[in-house]
């Protein structure tokens, strides 16, 4: 089995440098780290987490959490895609990924006991309720950490670009002719909800155009269900939109559902838009308008943001919660037409 030691013979340098070439550390030269790295992955070198853990306080272990009333988890393309960008970013530095639950046999651990059972030196949050208790457990703790489409007080979060995503959408259809525009919303009470709703009459205002309560319209995240509940009811209203905004691209497929059962064609009748921009949605027909999330990059950054606090470099800036922002992109598919007269 290679050691560090049969790595630093090789390069000419001393097993410490190897050590923290390894690690990413930023001591050490980028090309004699690049030289390192390259004669590691030669030598098919595999890191001893065991050694790794008794020679330091770290466990080389991080936690993710993707848990909520939804019960979608790792089913949801575009939390799996997160969750991928992130795992292949901290294993690239030599950390495992741990999933963490409150349910882990008859333990009853909540979140936070879980991470300090498992030892691990840091949480990706990428799904959960931030409002439950066992979530506010998890922030106060020194735990390094990073939530998606979220940011608090003590607690750093990564999100796509409210602004530019909602823009990005509302520009469109109103470019279409469209006024009578509704947004199908999530949990109320969540900060991206507010985000969104924010921007969105944010957008509407630029155009010198009210997006009213009367258009937002609650609807549960991710449920393919209560897309097409929601849509069914609005088609009983008096007078139906012309388009319609779905918080995620799995509502905008109960939404498709319930225009086509009720006769009536996307999008010569009504334009519909997603938000995610996941893979399915572009195979379908038709394909799907919508937001794309760069779920690789958000998983990335969400690593980078942890590696740092880690490493000391970004503790002020943990303190104070801070939020990274991706850009998201449109996707103009062939959901979404001009307004019918």
């Amino acid at each position: 089995m290679v050691t560090i030691y049969d790595i630093a013979k090789h390069c000419g340098v001393s097993p410490a440098t190897v050590s923290k070439a390894l690690s990413d550390a930023t001591d050490v030269g980028a090309k004699t780290r690049e030289r390192i790295r390259r004669a590691a992955a030669e030598m098919h070198y595999v890191p001893d987490s065991r050694a790794k853990s008794l020679s330091g306080s770290r466990s080389w272990s991080i936690g993710v959490l993707c848990q909520d009333g939804s019960e979608m988890g790792l089913r949801h393309y575009f939390f799996a895609a997160v969750i991928e960008g992130f795992k292949k970013s901290v294993e690239r530095l030599g950390y495992d990924i741990v999933f963490i639950s409150n349910n882990v046999g008859d333990m009853g651990y909540s979140f936070l006991e879980h991470c300090r059972y498992r030892k691990l030196d840091g949480v990706f949050i990428v799904n959960a309720n931030p409002d439950e208790e066992e979530c506010r457990e998890l922030f106060g703790s020194e735990l390094p950490m990073v939530m998606f489409d979220y940011v608090g007080e003590n607690i750093d979060g990564i999100a796509t670009d409210s602004g530019m995503g909602m823009k990005l959408l509302y520009d469109h259809l109103y470019d279409l002719g469209h006024r009578d525009i509704v947004y199908l919303h999530g949990d109320p009470s969540r900060y991206i909800t507010q985000a969104r709703i924010a921007a969105l009459k944010k957008a509407a205002e630029e155009r010198g155009e009210c997006f009213g309560e009367q258009q937002l319209i609650p609807c549960a995240y991710y449920s393919i269900r209560s897309g097409e509940q929601t849509m069914t009811a609005l088609l009983n209203r008096e007078s139906r939109p012309t388009a319609v905004i779905c918080s995620d691209d799995y509502t905008a497929i109960g939404v498709l559902g319930a225009i086509r059962a009720a006769g009536l064609r996307v999008p010569e009748d009504i334009s519909v838009c997603g938000y995610d921009g996941i893979e399915i949605t572009q195979l379908m027909y038709p394909q799907l308008t919508t937001i794309r999330q760069d779920a690789a990059v958000i998983g990335q950054r969400a690593a980078d943001r942890i590696i740092e606090a880690l490493r000391g470099e970004g503790e002020k800036k943990a303190q104070q919660g801070q939020l990274i922002t991706v850009d998201p992109s449109l996707i103009i598919g062939m959901s979404s037409g001009q307004c019918p007269q």
